[in-house]
């Protein structure tokens, strides 16, 4: 096994460690999204998310993202620790790593401001939808599948 085999497979199977990936692309997220919008006015009438927009009228941002970052650490843990170990667990990876690309691409989506791109992103968004079902189908006819 060659040595980068052997960081790549520990960083595969560490699942402390790819949990706080989701939360960190929630913070890019976010400060590409403040960053590029310019002012909140514009968040409030073009942001996607209906969380946000609350957030941001409310003059609550600093706990919404707190909390959001914290959901996605004990969310993403809490799937990867329940699969490791499991033939499900590289799906999981996989989930999570779609919803984490999802929202840094839905950060720069404010520099684009461009219909397709934002498309793009929600088709992204879709796409981490529809993986869950199928691994959720699949685990159901495999676990009740007679032996």
């Amino acid at each position: 096994m060659r040595a980068d085999e052997g960081f790549t497979r520990k960083f595969y199977l560490n699942y402390p460690l790819i949990s706080v990936i989701p939360a960190i692309c929630v913070i890019i997220d976010y400060i590409l999204t403040f960053y590029l919008a310019g002012d909140t006015t514009m968040i409030i009438s073009w942001e996607a998310s209906p969380f946000v927009r609350f957030a941001v009228i409310h003059n609550i941002m600093i706990p919404y993202l707190a909390a959001i970052v914290l959901f996605y650490f004990g969310a993403s843990y809490a799937v990867l620790h329940i699969l490791s170990g499991s033939v499900y667990y590289r799906f999981g990876v996989l989930l999570i790593m779609v919803i984490s690309i999802t929202h840094v691409f839905g950060g720069m989506s404010w520099h684009f401001r461009n219909a397709i791109y934002s498309d793009g992103v929600l088709l992204m968004s879709v796409l981490s939808i529809v993986i869950a079902f199928i691994i959720f189908g699949i685990s159901l006819v495999h676990e009740h599948r007679p032996a």
